[in-house]
């Protein structure tokens, strides 16, 4: 009897491994023009050609996700050196300043948008790095 738990425990863990484990799935994500959003809910990704500062956005409703990727600037305590806030405007206008990575802008009213983040550095100071991009808000009635 114990030989056979013991084949069966065998069988079990080979089976198990020998699946190929799947990558992320935004590992590979295609990137496209934000300006083309139409839908009340859209992805996509904006990509920065030196890579310093990445932005990925989601529109749902009246509401857009956004993610910041930094790549020499800090959200956590933990390299307080190089924190970051990002600042957003919508249609030139000032809405929030932020200091997480990921962020949501809620109550966007219906028609199109330019979104611009402007990332400052710990002291308040301007980076240079900054991202613009448009949403279509649309009535999800």
């Amino acid at each position: 009897m114990r030989k056979v738990i013991l084949s069966l425990a065998v069988l079990m863990a080979v089976a198990g491994c020998g699946k190929k484990i799947p990558e992320p799935e935004n590992s590979k994500v295609a990137i496209q023009d934000v300006s083309t959003l139409k839908a009340a809910t859209t992805v996509s990704s904006v990509r920065n050609s030196d890579e310093d500062f990445r932005v990925k956005t989601f529109v749902k409703g009246n509401s857009v996700y956004v993610e910041c990727y930094l790549k020499n600037y800090s959200f956590s305590n933990v390299n307080a050196g190089n924190m970051a806030t990002v600042t957003v405007f919508i249609d030139n206008h000032k809405k929030a300043d932020m200091k997480t990575a990921a962020f949501i802008v809620k109550d966007v009213p219906n028609g199109m948008h330019k979104i611009k983040l402007e990332i400052l550095n710990g002291s308040g100071k301007k980076t240079g790095l900054q991202k613009e991009f448009d949403v279509h808000i649309t009535s999800s009635i």
